[in-house]
């Protein structure tokens, strides 16, 4: 039984009970990924992945043995402080960074994730061999961002343009629901402008602003 217990953005803890019971921090910084004995603060292991400030946006995501840091998946060891990198095999950044704006989704055997460009991507979990990918979510271009968030047997998508999809993503492919335009873009990048906050979902609400509003819109269907 794996539980996992968010402390911030780049840091999480894992306890794992079985024949052995180990508890750690994995920490991912500028310069590694990082596995600590939260007691005294000892390295059990260390992965180096050198990004910019940038890049550490996406939030870790874990379940069962599987730990992905953007796009660095780690194999973790129930029954001692050990990881071994699944994939890719390569250490250039380039390829260890799905997105730097967006947090992707694992879901059984397969990842759903924005890359940096603004292609939507399903991977199988074990290879990182990529299923399929989409560029009909948002525009191409540097500093998209696709913030997913699952509800149910569909996912709601919200992309830097400020739209709400609802969709379905499956091995078999993705199918866009509906779309809706919530909110005008207005954090500046060179000469384009990203709605890159990501929005909050409660009580049949999505929540989302941009430097100039908040907007709050219903999610139940129109009668």
């Amino acid at each position: 039984m794996a539980a996992v217990r968010p402390r911030h953005r780049s840091s999480r803890q894992e306890r794992f009970t079985g024949l052995a019971e180990a508890v750690r921090w994995i920490v991912w910084t500028d310069n590694a990924v990082n596995s600590l004995n939260p007691a005294t603060g000892e390295t059990y292991w260390r992965e180096p992945m050198v990004t910019s400030s940038n890049d550490s946006i996406p939030t870790p995501v874990f379940q069962k043995n599987r730990l992905l840091i953007s796009g660095l998946m780690f194999e973790l060891d129930a029954n001692r402080p050990a990881a071994k990198v699944l994939w890719p095999e390569t250490m250039a950044p380039s390829k260890r960074i799905l997105s730097n704006t967006s947090t992707p989704v694992l879901q059984g055997d397969y990842v759903y994730s924005a890359k940096s460009n603004g292609e939507l991507v399903c991977l199988e979990a074990n290879t990182g061999k990529q299923v399929w990918g989409t560029t009909n979510v948002t525009e191409l271009k540097f500093g998209a961002s696709i913030h997913l968030t699952p509800n149910r047997d569909a996912t709601f998508l919200f992309t830097d343009e400020g739209n709400l999809i609802l969709a379905r993503l499956a091995p078999g492919g993705y199918r866009e629901i509906s779309r809706v335009h919530l909110l005008k873009p207005t954090s500046i990048l060179g000469t384009r402008k990203f709605a890159w906050i990501p929005p909050v979902y409660a009580n049949g609400h999505v929540f989302a602003r941009n430097d100039e509003e908040l907007v709050c819109a219903s999610l139940e269907a129109k009668r």
